[in-house]
């Protein structure tokens, strides 16, 4: 019995990139049979691979807590490396759910555990996620030296999907340094491995980031391309997160291509959505796009009038 929990755990696992309910079905599966033997290490795993599939399909709340279930019996087992995966994954739910100290504090113990035992895919992992938290924090020095600490280590594990990941990071880094031209490389270097491993969520984000990019380097045409071919492919996934992202960042390409009611219009799609994903950061973001918008409106009417 224990193999075949192993097994379904592994093939969960293996299918969380590429089929995301059929994960979840193997996972449960795993569950329901660990239950019925006692099997902690088992029952563990399950939880973990709920947990990621949780993550990606945006269920933040059931995502934590799915992570905490395994976070608990990793740390009765004295298993450091599952406690190092465990801890990552609530990281990433409290960053999505706008708690950013509580993530940090949560990859940092990630950390820890995973250096105890000289884990180095954990490792990895956890540099990149603090240096994203270090990044949201705009210290832009700190986020790039854990960059490029993850970066060569993902490099030694021939890891090209997260290599990858830790280059759009960079990228978003020399973006907010503005060294635009530098991100743009790293976004499109990005892009062309997620596009060889099809993964659309990916490729979607990368498309948002060279958007950003174009955007800097005042390529309006390019930057509302990528854009709109980022918001058909999360419209494919269903990604309200992503929708919502891509509808804001669409909105600032009408505002100034001069279309405001257009701009206004996918300002409160883009909140609306926020909102039903509890997404408190973009909430914030996009209240104050569209106060500033509004302001602009009326000092272009004011304007007018006094014509």
């Amino acid at each position: 019995m224990k193999e075949e929990i192993e097994r379904l755990n592994e093939e969960a696992k293996a299918l969380r990139l590429q089929d995301l309910a059929r994960a979840e079905e193997l996972a449960r599966k795993a569950q329901a049979l660990a239950h019925e033997i006692g099997d902690r290490a088992g029952l563990a795993e399950s939880w973990l691979n709920l947990a990621a599939v949780y993550y990606q399909t945006e269920r933040y709340a059931e995502g934590m807590q799915a992570a905490r279930e395994a976070l608990a019996l990793f740390t009765e087992l004295d298993d450091l490396r599952g406690k190092a995966r465990a801890l990552n994954l609530v990281g990433i739910c409290h960053k999505e759910l706008g708690e950013m100290n509580e993530a940090l504090f949560a990859y940092q113990e990630s950390l820890k555990c995973a250096e105890a035992i000289s884990e180095k895919k954990s490792i990895a992992i956890a540099l990149n996620n603090i240096g994203i938290l270090h990044r949201q924090f705009a210290d832009y020095s700190a986020a790039l030296e854990n960059y490029l600490k993850s970066l060569r280590l993902f490099q030694e594990l021939g890891d090209r999907y997260r290599e990858a990941s830790v280059r759009k990071n960079i990228g978003i880094v020399y973006e907010l340094i503005q060294e635009y031209s530098n991100a743009l490389k790293e976004y499109q270097s990005a892009l062309t491995v997620f596009e060889s491993l099809n993964l659309k969520k990916e490729i979607a984000s990368a498309l948002v980031n060279i958007g950003i990019a174009y955007r800097d380097l005042n390529d309006l045409k390019n930057e509302q391309r990528s854009f709109e071919k980022a918001l058909e492919l999360y419209e494919e996934l269903n990604s309200l997160n992503g929708i919502a992202t891509v509808k804001h960042n669409l909105a600032s390409v009408y505002e100034d291509k001069g279309e405001y009611e257009r701009a206004i219009e996918l300002y409160f799609e883009a909140l609306a959505l926020s909102e039903q994903v509890a997404n408190k950061r973009l909430i914030a973001i996009v209240c104050l796009d569209l106060g500033r918008l509004y302001s602009k409106k009326q000092g272009i009417k004011g304007d007018e009038r006094g014509n």
